[in-house]
């Protein structure tokens, strides 16, 4: 359980990574420029800001199962499972969250202010997503705001840190780069959705109710299933649209075995054995996506 725990925690570390480079290709191919430089000090504070509200999502639930009295024990909470030390959580979210703030206003005083839009309006999702008297991963949006907050906001992040000071620079930059994260934002609200599939009964303990509680599990399954299409057709419109180079519509010839990765979980969906499939359709969409982006940037 332990290896099990270790591997999605480092997976969803690539949830950051994808979206970034996806605009970082966009504006390379579209834009015809790079910053590397900022790009890399970007993929910093983006990783450690998705950390830390990972961090904060797990103590937040922690302290909810502490004021239960019909919930003793957490197969899916790391913090109660695992026995982590409380301060040494709270300290490691602190640091996360300084390298954040500090990585991050830089950035800002260097390329302007919609630097600071865009990350200041993922830092105010990030923290409505688990904290506050109503968190959002209590309700039905938090699938829309986990795609929001990392597929959308982190691609025109990684589009205007390459752009900003581009002689090709222009302020519609956030609507062609929203058409390329949208196989981003699919793939990651799926996960979320997913997620919220395979806890629906013990979140609905805790006082979780979720989209999948007020969908059931049937119907969340089949938005699952269409948001996968979605993504697709984000993917080709991107390419049609010359955003993205045309090789990356070789994507579609894996949509065959990608049908039979989702089918896996939804005939039965599990934490353990079938929820991982989702996070390796993120991989094979976005990051074939990423690979054949940055193969046809040298062909």
């Amino acid at each position: 359980m332990q290896r099990f725990k270790a591997l999605v925690q480092a997976q969803t570390t690539l949830l950051t990574i994808l979206p970034l480079l996806l605009g970082t290709i966009m504006a390379a191919y579209h834009y015809h420029h790079v910053n590397l430089g900022e790009t890399f000090l970007l993929m910093l504070s983006a990783i450690c800001f998705h950390l830390a509200v990972n961090g904060h999502n797990q103590l937040s639930d922690y302290r909810r199962y502490q004021n239960s009295t019909t919930v003793q024990d957490s197969t899916n909470n790391i913090i109660k499972r695992f026995a982590i030390s409380i301060p040494w959580a709270y300290s490691v979210l602190g640091i996360l969250l300084l390298i954040f703030l500090i990585s991050g206003l830089y950035l800002a005083y260097l390329s302007g202010w919609p630097l600071l839009l865009l990350g200041g309006s993922s830092f105010l999702i990030g923290y409505c997503y688990s904290g506050g008297p109503y968190p959002l991963l209590k309700t039905p949006l938090g699938e829309l705001a986990s795609g929001l907050a990392m597929g959308l906001n982190i691609t025109l992040l990684g589009v205007y840190i390459n752009i900003y000071n581009a002689p090709t620079y222009d302020n519609w930059f956030w609507l062609t780069g929203s058409i390329v994260s949208l196989p981003a934002v699919f793939t990651i609200a799926n996960i979320m959705l997913a997620n919220n599939i395979c806890d629906k009964d013990e979140d609905i303990v805790i006082g979780r109710k979720t989209l999948a509680y007020y969908l059931g599990t049937k119907h969340s399954l089949t938005l699952l299933q269409i948001n996968y299409v979605f993504s697709y057709l984000g993917l080709i419109l991107s390419a049609i649209l010359g955003y993205l180079p045309w090789l990356i519509v070789l994507s579609i010839f894996t949509v065959k075995s990608d049908y039979q990765l989702v089918q896996g979980f939804v005939k039965a969906p599990n934490k353990v054995t079938t929820f991982p499939r989702n996070v390796l359709m993120f991989h094979k969409i976005v990051g074939l996506e990423v690979i054949l982006g940055l193969l046809g940037l040298l062909l």
